[in-house]
């Protein structure tokens, strides 16, 4: 069992144990959640420019300062996401089961990720293709405006997730150098998304 990382604010991390059993809402990220964005993202950028640094080296938000522009960044996010049915982007093994599972024990899963609209049809297609399932899928640049209702909300984003808390809902995600310096924000960080789960599931939720 991992217990993840986190800061000593599980009282905070847990508010969500109040809120109703019936009908519980948790909302999942795509990108660095069920796959790895971080790796197709890197390939993209080296485009640009083969100086770019590697993922292990992305601990802020502001990583094409020097390497490229804003526009050329956002780019090859759309790139990538306008291609997204692909054989070389597989989810993470444990996906299929993650989203599986939290269905099973009764919740609406909502997946929600930054991405322009164009990118529907191509975001679908390889959530079906990969046995990906979910209830709704929420694409826009604004995945908060969910969260009033969310009980559960799984990112990689620290920001996303310190948002999420402060709705008081559960926040966890996957460890990643860009978010391990939050980790005393209120949420969890782990290895995978089965230590993700069990945190999710456990009986004080």
């Amino acid at each position: 069992m991992n217990d993840g990382l986190n800061g000593g604010h599980d009282d905070v991390a847990h508010k969500a144990e109040h809120k109703t059993t019936v009908s519980k809402t948790a909302i999942i990220d795509i990108d660095n959640t069920l796959w790895q964005f971080s790796d197709a993202f890197y390939q993209e950028l080296k485009k640009i420019n083969p100086d770019f640094p590697t993922p292990d080296h992305w601990t802020t938000y502001d990583i094409w300062e020097g390497y490229c522009s804003v526009e050329d960044f956002i780019t090859a996010i759309n790139a990538i996401h306008h291609h997204q049915d692909n054989d070389q982007y597989q989810p993470y093994p444990e996906s299929p089961r993650f989203l599986s599972s939290l269905k099973e024990h009764g919740f609406h899963v909502i997946l929600a990720s930054h991405r322009v609209p164009t990118t529907k049809q191509p975001t679908e297609q390889w959530l079906n293709r990969h046995g990906l399932h979910y209830d709704e899928l929420h694409l826009s640049l604004n995945k908060t405006v969910l969260f009033a209702n969310a009980d559960v909300v799984v990112d990689d984003s620290p920001l996303t997730l310190e948002k999420a808390i402060d709705n008081g809902a559960l926040g966890a995600g996957l460890l990643f150098p860009w978010n391990r310096a939050y980790v005393s924000n209120g949420f969890r960080l782990f290895q995978n998304l089965d230590d993700v789960l069990e945190y999710i599931l456990k009986p004080s939720f």
